[in-house]
């Protein structure tokens, strides 16, 4: 009896962070549209509202969001089902000034914010390895990034005509720099390269006018 009660205890013990962190009920959503476009395509119990276990259960989103007028889209972060931001997820979302990304990500595919000129900050989370072609193309209210150790490659035109970003932080972990990544990046001060890089794309940096330090690793091959 006392094994068991010692067993039980310890399972709860166990349980309460979990416990603890998870969330019942609706998400209260801050932009309309993005509430509309959620009902519309997983609200399962069909009571106008999206709750939190309904958004965990979302495995793909599509493209559902692409060409909307969505402002901002920071209660993705509860759809811990996803595992990528698919290609044309958020394609021309022109007045999308900021979203948050779910901790299981691991690749924003080609496009998946495609000439999102209204976004000005992204947090790209440690569990992202992958960054495709066009991911932030034409991003131009874009003024930072911060790119993870857990990134191993970006793609070509990743950050194309990012006018308005003024700095990058490259993590240790990537191995290539794909063709035009930085292209047109006017605002683009300064780049430190790591010794993790073997290559970088051809016109990677083109036409950075406003470049006047580069640092690049000792791998670069």
């Amino acid at each position: 009896m006392k094994r068991k009660s010692l067993l039980l205890f310890l399972l709860l013990a166990l349980l309460a962070p979990w416990a603890a962190k998870a969330q019942t009920g609706n998400i209260s959503f801050a932009d309309a549209n993005v509430k509309a476009i959620c009902v519309a395509n997983w609200d399962t119990d069909h009571d106008g509202e999206l709750s939190y276990a309904e958004a965990a259960a979302v495995e793909s989103i599509g493209s559902e969001f692409s060409y909307t007028s969505i402002t901002s889209f920071n209660e993705l972060q509860y759809f811990i089902g996803l595992t990528s931001i698919e290609p044309y997820a958020f394609y021309r979302c022109a007045n999308m000034t900021s979203v948050t990304l779910p901790p299981g990500v691991t690749s924003i595919e080609n496009s998946a914010f495609y000439n999102c000129s209204g976004l000005t900050s992204v947090t790209i989370g440690n569990s992202v390895t992958s960054i495709g072609s066009y991911a932030f193309d034409s991003c131009s209210g874009l003024t930072s990034v911060t790119i993870p150790d857990s990134v191993t490659s970006i793609g070509a035109y990743a950050f194309y005509n990012c006018t308005s970003l003024t700095s990058v932080t490259i993590g240790n972990s990537v191995t290539s720099i794909g063709s035009y990544a930085f292209d047109s990046c006017s605002g683009l001060t300064s780049v430190t390269i790591p010794d993790s890089v073997t290559s970088i794309g051809a016109y990677a940096f083109y036409n950075c006018t406003s470049l006047t330090s580069v640092t690049i690793g000792n791998s670069v091959t």
